[in-house]
């Protein structure tokens, strides 16, 4: 479900975040329409970028989209936004979602 307005740099905690396993047995996070691939991991967050054109070099169009989840729940947006439509809309949402819940067990 696409969300309008989501403030950038600041904690989230009441809209919902999925994630996708890729093709590299890693997981993907999927938040309001948009796919990003883990940049890092730390002891309480993940950093994630946009898949959508990175690994495009600089002068090709580029999106510099981020953001952060936290293991206990929430997730931040960077000062970036996206530079394309999302990826996921209306029927379009990939069938093997996985609630946050499922991917943070631990909490």
């Amino acid at each position: 479900q696409f969300i309008g307005d989501i403030p950038r740099g600041q904690w989230i905690d009441k809209h919902e975040y999925f994630f996708l396993k890729n093709q590299k047995q890693g997981f993907n996070l999927v938040f309001n329409g948009y796919m990003y691939k883990k940049e890092a991991s730390f002891r309480a967050t993940v950093n994630w970028i946009c898949s959508d054109g990175n690994g495009k070099r600089l002068n090709e169009n580029k999106c510099s989209a981020r953001a952060i989840t936290k293991f206990d729940g929430g997730i931040k947006l960077g000062k970036n936004a996206h530079n394309h439509p999302p990826r996921f809309l209306g029927g379009k949402v990939p069938a093997k979602l996985m609630p946050k819940d499922a991917f943070y067990p631990q909490y």
